[in-house]
C-alpha cells in the first residue's frame, strides 16, 4: 500500500486539495479491493460518499479527516497482521 507523509497534499500544487484527497481516496480502494459504497459506509456511514467525491462534491475538513484516519487505521492494522520477514 502507498504510504503518504503529512506534506503529500501540499506537493503537486497543480491538483487541488480535493482531487488529491480523492486520489488517496482511490488509491486505497484500488490497493485493497474495497468496494466505494462500503468503504463510505465504513468510514462515514454514507455509502454514496465516494460517488459524491468522484462527481466533484468537497467534503469538509471534519469529514476529510474522518476519512483519512479510517484509512491510516485500516492500514496499520493490515500492517499489524503481515507476518514477519527477516532480511537476508
Amino acid at each position: 500500500m502507498t504510504q503518504y507523509a503529512p506534506n503529500d497534499l501540499i506537493r503537486g500544487m497543480t491538483r487541488t486539495i480535493s482531487e488529491q484527497f480523492l486520489s488517496r481516496v482511490e488509491d486505497f480502494l484500488a490497493a485493497t479491493g474495497t468496494k466505494p459504497s462500503e468503504f463510505g459506509r465504513a468510514a462515514v456511514g454514507d455509502g454514496s460518499f465516494v460517488l459524491n467525491l468522484r462527481r466533484g462534491r468537497s467534503p469538509t475538513l471534519a469529514t476529510a479527516d474522518k476519512v483519512l484516519r479510517h484509512i491510516e487505521q485500516l492500514e496499520a492494522e493490515a500492517a499489524d497482521r503481515r507476518p514477519n520477514r527477516r532480511p537476508r
